[in-house]
C-alpha cells in the first residue's frame, strides 16, 4: 500500500555514513580499553568472576618413577630424588635447554635502556603468601593478610602445607590463597618492572631461570618439562603471573631429542609432523619463539588508553609468524623472529636450569627444611592477584585468559604429553604466500597490519569426525544446526537496473555502509534477507529511489570446503521510496509504499577462517514499485545486483 506523498525540502540524501561508523567503531574500541583499564576499586571484586571453593588438584606420577628419580628413601634433601640420579638428572636438564625468542615489545625503557621480561626466579614473586578469607554466606571478604614464606620456620611451612593439601569447604569460610605482583593494570606493571629491574635486587630480575621437571610417559620415555615463569602476562587479557611449558621427549638413549611438544593458550603442536620439524640449535637444544602480539582493532587504543603493550602472552611456537586461531577467542597471535635485537635471545647457556622435584614425591613430614625451596611447588597458590584487570573481568565471562594460573604441579600439562587434557592438537599448516596476500586483501579489519607472513592454521583435515570437531569448537556448525549473519558493512554492492527501471534509473554503486546495506541470516536451510540500495536518476538531480526488499529464502549448500558454493530463493515483503525533484524548486515529492517482492541468488563463500568467509553473490531482484509516479513505465523494480562482504557462522 502506499504512502502518501508529502512535499520536503531539498537536502542530501544517501550521504555517506562513514563518519558514524567509524565513531561508533572507535567508541566500542574505547568501551574495551576502558573494561580492560578497570582496576581494582574494590579489593574482592574478583569474587564476582572466581570460584574459590574450586581449584585444580596436585598432579601425580607414575609407579614407574623410581626408575628416573630412584629411591625417594636415598634423598638427603628430602626431594624425593635419590643423590645417585641428582647429577644425571641435571646434566640432562642442561643439555636440552631450549633457548628463547623474546617478544618484540615485551619490554620496558629506562633511561635508553631496554629491559625486556625474562622468564625469573619463581621466588621473586612467592615470597609472600596472600590469604584472603572469605564469608559463604553472605558471599563477601571477611579478613585477609600477609604471610612471609621465607621467615617461617620449616614445621611452620609444614604445617601450612598439610592444611593445603587437606582442604576442604567449609560451609561457612572459604579462602584463596595467591601471590600479588606490585600494580594493578599493566602500566603499573611496566613501572614497577622499571623500578625492579634497577634496583638493588635488578641481578636477579635480571637472570634468567627454568624449573626442569624429569617424568617417565606412559611409554617408559624420558620428558624433560622446561617450566617458564614470568612475573606478569600482558597481552589480550591481562594477568599477573604466567606459567608457560615446553616439553622435550629424548629417545630411548637420552642422548637425542625424539620430539618437542609446544604449549600456548590450551592448545598445544607435536613435531615432527610431517615437513614440519622442531628447530634445534647446537644439536640438543630446540629454539623457542614465545608469544606474541594479538592484533585486533582495539589494538592501539588499549595500548594509549592503558598502557598496555599486548606482546605477551608468552606461549611457546616452533616457529616465528602469524599463527590462526591459537589465541583466545580465535585470536591470531603475531610471534617475532630474531630479528636484529640480540637482546630478545636468551640463549640455553643463559639459563639457570633448577631440576624440579615430582611434588608428590617430596616428603615434608621428615624434611621440613625442603620447603624452603619447594613450598611454592605444593602450594594450591594463584600466582597473582585472582582477576586481572581485563574485559573479561569487567563482563564476568568465564575465564579467557584474565585469571592467575595456580602453580606447574597444579596445571593439566604436569607429567603430561601432548596432545592431551586442555592441551587439544593443534596441526601445523602454513599457508603459501599469495594466497596469504590474497586473503590479507579480502579482510578489511586487517589492513592495518597487511601481508604479515609466514601464516600458520590449524589443519583439522582427516584428524576427528566433523561433529567432534563442532563440538570442540574447530569447525562451524552446518546443515539445519547452521547460524551465521553476512553483511556488505565491510564490501560493496553494485545494482543494475532492468526493464523500465532501467530506462530511467542508473546504476548504484554502495561501499560500505554508503549508499548500501545489505544483511542476511541464516537459520539452517532459511535465510532472512534485508536493507536497502539507492538508485539515482540517469538525469543528475531529477530523483532518486530507495528499494527495501525484505525476504525470506530456501538455501541449497555446496559442501563444506574452503569454497562452498550456494543457490537461494525467496520471496517476501518489499518497500520503496521515491524521491523526485520538482522542475525549477529546490522541493521533492516524497511517495513511499509496500508491495511483495521475490529474490533469487547464486554466490559463493571464501573462507579465510573457519568461521568467517568473503561472500560473493548475484542477485535477481524484482520489487514492486511506485509506477508512473517515478518516471516509470511499469510498476516492478528489477535489478541485477553484485554482493561482496563477509559471513560469519556461529
Amino acid at each position: 500500500m502506499r504512502a502518501r506523498a508529502r512535499l520536503v525540502p531539498s537536502r542530501p540524501i544517501g550521504t555517506p555514513c562513514w563518519p558514524r561508523a567509524l565513531a561508533g567503531f572507535l567508541l566500542a574500541a574505547t568501551f574495551c580499553s576502558l573494561g580492560c583499564a578497570a582496576s581494582r576499586n574494590q579489593r574482592a571484586a574478583y569474587l564476582q568472576v572466581i570460584r574459590p571453593d574450586q581449584r585444580p588438584p596436585l598432579v601425580g606420577t607414575r609407579a614407574a618413577a623410581d626408575s628416573l628419580f630412584g629411591d625417594s628413601r636415598e634423598s638427603r634433601r628430602g626431594d624425593g630424588i635419590s643423590e645417585e640420579m641428582r647429577d644425571s638428572l641435571d646434566a640432562l636438564a642442561r643439555r636440552f635447554t631450549p633457548t628463547l625468542v623474546l617478544p618484540k615489545d615485551d619490554a620496558i625503557r629506562v633511561g635508553g635502556r631496554r629491559y625486556q621480561l625474562v622468564p625469573c626466579d619463581p621466588w621473586m614473586l612467592a615470597d609472600t603468601l596472600h590469604i584472603d578469607r572469605i564469608d559463604a554466606a553472605p558471599y563477601q571478604l571477611q579478613a585477609y593478610e600477609g604471610v612471609s614464606l621465607r621467615d617461617l620456620k620449616p614445621d611452620s611451612l609444614a604445617r601450612l602445607v598439610e592444611t593445603a593439601s587437606q582442604y576442604q569447604s567449609d560451609p561457612d569460610h572459604l579462602e584463596i590463597w595467591y601471590f600479588d605482583f606490585p600494580g594493578v593494570t599493566p602500566r603499573h606493571w611496566w613501572k614497577e618492572y622499571a623500578r625492579l629491574r634497577t634496583g638493588p635486587d635488578s641481578a636477579r630480575w635480571a637472570a634468567p631461570v627454568v624449573w626442569v621437571h624429569p617424568f617417565l610417559d606412559a611409554t617408559r620415555r624420558v620428558v624433560l618439562q622446561y617450566w617458564y615463569f614470568y612475573p606478569f602476562n600482558d597481552y589480550m587479557s591481562d594477568h599477573e603471573g604466567d606459567w608457560e611449558h615446553v616439553n622435550v621427549v629424548l629417545n630411548e638413549d637420552r642422548a637425542s631429542i625424539r620430539e618437542v611438544d609446544y604449549y600456548f593458550h590450551g592448545r598445544s603442536v607435536r613435531l615432527p609432523q610431517g615437513k614440519y620439524l622442531p628447530e634445534v640449535q647446537d644439536g640438543t637444544h630446540p629454539v623457542l619463539y614465545v608469544g606474541g602480539r594479538a592484533y585486533m582493532v582495539s589494538d592501539y587504543p588499549m595500548r594509549l588508553i592503558n598502557g598496555d603493550h599486548n606482546s605477551g602472552s608468552h606461549g611457546n611456537y616452533p616457529y616465528p609468524g602469524e599463527w590462526e586461531a591459537a589465541a583466545a577467542l580465535g585470536h591470531t597471535e603475531s610471534v617475532a623472529g630474531r630479528g636484529g635485537e640480540a637482546g630478545r635471545t636468551v640463549s640455553y647457556n643463559e639459563f639457570r636450569a633448577v631440576v624440579t622435584p615430582e611434588a608428590s614425591r617430596i616428603d615434608y613430614r621428615a624434611h621440613p627444611e625442603v620447603l624452603r625451596d619447594w613450598a611454592p611447588l605444593l602450594l594450591p597458590v594463584r600466582w597473582g592477584y585472582p582477576s586481572g584487570p581485563s574485559l573479561a573481568s569487567v563482563i564476568k565471562l568465564t575465564d579467557v585468559g584474565n585469571r592467575a594460573p595456580f602453580g606447574p604441579a597444579f596445571n593439566a600439562g604436569w607429567n603430561r604429553t601432548a596432545p592431551g587434557l586442555a592441551y587439544p592438537n593443534y596441526r601445523v599448516r602454513r599457508i603459501p604466500r599469495l594466497r596469504s596476500y590474497a586473503e590479507d586483501l579480502l579482510q578489511p579489519w586487517y589492513y592495518a597490519y597487511i601481508f604479515r607472513r609466514p601464516r600458520y592454521v590449524n589443519d583439522t583435515r582427516g584428524s576427528l569426525e566433523r561433529q567432534e570437531l563442532v563440538r570442540l569448537g574447530l569447525a562451524p556448525r552446518s546443515g539445519w544446526d547452521e547460524r551465521g549473519i553476512g553483511s556488505t558493512i565491510l564490501g560493496f554492492h553494485v545494482g543494475f537496473p532492468r526493464g523500465e527501471f532501467a530506462d530511467r534509473y542508473g546504476n548504484s554503486v554502495g561501499f560500505l555502509l554508503w549508499r548500501n546495506l545489505w544483511v542476511k541470516a541464516r537459520f539452517g536451510w532459511l535465510e532472512l534477507n534485508g536493507g536497502y540500495q539507492k538508485f539515482e536518476t540517469q538525469e543528475e538531480g531529477a530523483g532518486s529511489i530507495f528499494v527495501y526488499p525484505v525476504t525470506a529464502s530456501v538455501i541449497v549448500r555446496g559442501p563444506e570446503g574452503l569454497v562452498r558454493p550456494y543457490l537461494s530463493l525467496g520471496a517476501g515483503p518489499s518497500g520503496w521510496e521515491s524521491r523526485q525533484r520538482i522542475p525549477g524548486t529546490k522541493s521533492k515529492i516524497v511517495t513511499s509504499g509496500w508491495g511483495g517482492g521475490a529474490i533469487a541468488a547464486i554466490g559463493v563463500e571464501y573462507y579465510l577462517r573457519p568461521k568467517v568467509a568473503f561472500d560473493l553473490g548475484l542477485r535477481y531482484i524484482d520489487l514492486a514499485g511506485p509506477g508512473a509516479g517515478a518516471g516509470l513505465d511499469g510498476n516492478r523494480l528489477r535489478a541485477v545486483s553484485l554482493w561482496a562482504g563477509h559471513y560469519v557462522r556461529f
